[in-house]
């Protein structure tokens, strides 16, 4: 994957299924395709302007941030899950969860990571930066590659050839996330 910088808002929508809202893809894991194997991740930013069901990922255990809007409460099989402002919530893709708007719609950047092939780290800026964690490489010999992946209220950059440095504490825009991204080789998974 090459370095690219762009506005993600030119990106086309692609419409959900269930019409609920639409979803703009940032990226996905183009070395995955090359191997004709299912993506071992994806970023993507979402426009969700009603209530419904949330999809579900088996295997995959997904971070969301809201970017826009008051937030999104998630519940199901005895979860309950709020997604606010500027705050990265990591939680496994398995999980049948319906979803209710605080205030109206809103847009959440989501990171999706094949369980056992990826490892993401993903901060948020402001004033007091936390670090969530999801995914793992419990099956694998170690990482071989890195992406890094930042995205703003209007654009996103993507760095594969980023340092191993995903717990840095580089300073980041109020509105900013970041998301480090350590892959398996493949076959190791």
């Amino acid at each position: 994957m090459r370095a690219v910088h762009a506005n993600w808002q030119d990106l086309p929508p692609e419409p959900w299924k269930n019409g609920g809202g639409v979803t703009r893809t940032l990226a996905v894991d183009d070395a995955a395709s090359a191997c004709m194997m299912p993506p071992r991740w994806r970023v993507s930013v979402a426009d969700i302007t009603r209530d419904g069901a949330y999809s579900r990922f088996p295997g995959v255990d997904r971070v969301s941030v809201v970017v826009s809007g008051a937030g999104v409460a998630l519940r199901g099989d005895g979860e309950d899950i709020a997604l606010l402002p500027g705050r990265a919530v990591a939680f496994a893709g398995d999980v049948a969860l319906q979803s209710r708007l605080l205030e109206g719609a809103v847009r959440v950047l989501n990171l999706f990571v094949l369980r056992g092939a990826v490892q993401a780290q993903v901060r948020c800026g402001g004033a007091q930066p936390v670090t969530v964690k999801a995914g793992s490489l419990e099956d694998a010999a170690g990482p071989a590659s890195h992406v890094r992946i930042v995205v703003d209220a209007q654009n996103f950059f993507i760095d594969s050839s980023c340092q191993d440095d995903a717990v840095s504490a580089d300073a980041l825009p109020p509105d900013a996330v970041r998301i480090d991204l350590h892959m398996a080789a493949f076959g190791t998974v």
